[in-house]
């Protein structure tokens, strides 16, 4: 059997380490004191708001935007105001005439269409960064671009690229808008400065980037690239007639070799068998915010929602499907509850309706 220790040593040794214990134990005074000159030299972090905006104003958040580093920014510059071009053009029925112009020294990209003209209004609205406008966003179509923040990362990257300020002109409808990009370091958000003059300007848009002299080896770098873009579009759209100027030499002038060729545009009804559930409630809940925002009365219904669509024009489509549905004088705010739940089994049943082989088919299905 083992002997258990428990005599007068035993007690003797625990009330010596019980005694060790309360000695190495700190003062509750002095544990105060110091509390207290911690507090009296702590920092008091305040919650700071930064914009958002800001974000425009960055290579990174420019390169994420676009999709492109810095060294394909002339050639987004390229694409997207040559794009915008051809869009107006072929908006306004008439055959499209780009001409581009570079120049590396200084460095300019300068690209003009013969369409109808950018709006002032439309020119105001590119410049308020707080939010995102797009007549394409929420449709589901065969067209160039989506976003609604092409001309937005545009206009921004002269800044990015030279960190002081940013230079872009945009002539059109007699107007002469000349934009100013810096930040305001304080407040971190885009600080635009735009200058408007009355003066002559030829039918069409012009859009002029002034290309920073830091960063004229991009533009020069670009070259092929850019010649070879230029080119392809004349290729892929025989309507289009373009021709490019690099440091005042033609490199590329291609005529339009069919100018009556046409394509699905904007303004044609987009067809119902272009969505699916997804994008459909996002183009059923884009029309309620817009007509909520705007005051529209009365409200928008589902029959004249779906009248927009591609083989609705006539009232015997369109009651085909009230008639499936059950939805005759319903509002199509009627298909999303009180704070914004959509009714998706609503919204599904209303889908698949318009996609009934009674609808006719659309003349183009998007790639």
């Amino acid at each position: 059997m083992r002997a258990t220790n428990n005599g007068p040593g035993a007690m003797a040794r625990a009330e010596a380490v019980d005694l060790n214990i309360a000695e190495r134990r700190p003062d509750p005074n002095i544990i105060a004191k110091a509390n207290a000159r911690a507090a009296a030299g702590r920092l008091h972090r305040e919650t700071f708001r930064t914009s958002r905006l800001l974000e425009f104003c960055s290579v990174k958040e420019l390169t994420a935007q676009t999709g492109h580093d810095p060294v394909d920014w002339p050639l987004c510059i390229l694409k997207e105001l040559t794009d915008n071009g051809i869009d107006a053009c072929e908006e306004a029925g008439i055959a499209p005439e780009i001409v581009v112009k570079v120049s590396t020294a200084p460095g300019e990209i300068s690209i003009s269409d013969n369409g109808p003209g950018l709006p002032a209004e439309t020119i105001s609205a590119v410049l308020d960064y707080t939010v995102r406008a797009s007549s394409r966003e929420a449709y589901c179509s065969p067209t160039r671009g989506a976003q609604g923040n092409a001309l937005k990362t545009i206009c921004a990257m002269p800044f990015c690229l030279d960190g002081n300020v940013g230079r872009v002109r945009i002539d059109a409808d007699g107007l002469s808008h000349r934009i100013g990009f810096s930040v305001d370091q304080l407040r971190q958000e885009p600080a635009i400065a735009l200058e408007v003059a009355r003066m002559p300007t030829p039918a069409g848009t012009t859009v002029t980037v002034f290309w920073p002299d830091s960063a004229c080896s991009i533009l020069a770098e670009a070259k092929s690239r850019f010649v070879q873009i230029a080119s392809d579009f004349a290729w892929l759209n025989p309507h289009v007639g373009i021709t490019l100027f690099w440091d005042g030499e033609i490199k590329v002038q291609a005529q339009s070799s069919d100018p009556t060729w046409q394509r699905w545009i904007p303004s044609l009804p987009t067809s119902a068998h272009w969505y699916d559930l997804a994008r459909f409630e996002r183009y059923i809940a884009a029309h309620v915010a817009h007509d909520r925002d705007t005051d529209r009365h009365p409200e928008r219904t589902v029959r004249e929602f779906i009248g927009e669509l591609d083989g609705f024009r006539r009232s015997a489509s369109q009651k085909r499907v009230l008639d499936e549905t059950s939805m005759h004088r319903l509002a199509l705010s009627g298909l999303f509850g009180p704070v914004g739940e959509p009714h998706r089994d609503r919204i599904t049943a209303l889908l698949h309706a318009c996609k009934k082989p009674a609808a006719r088919l659309s003349r183009i299905c998007p790639g």
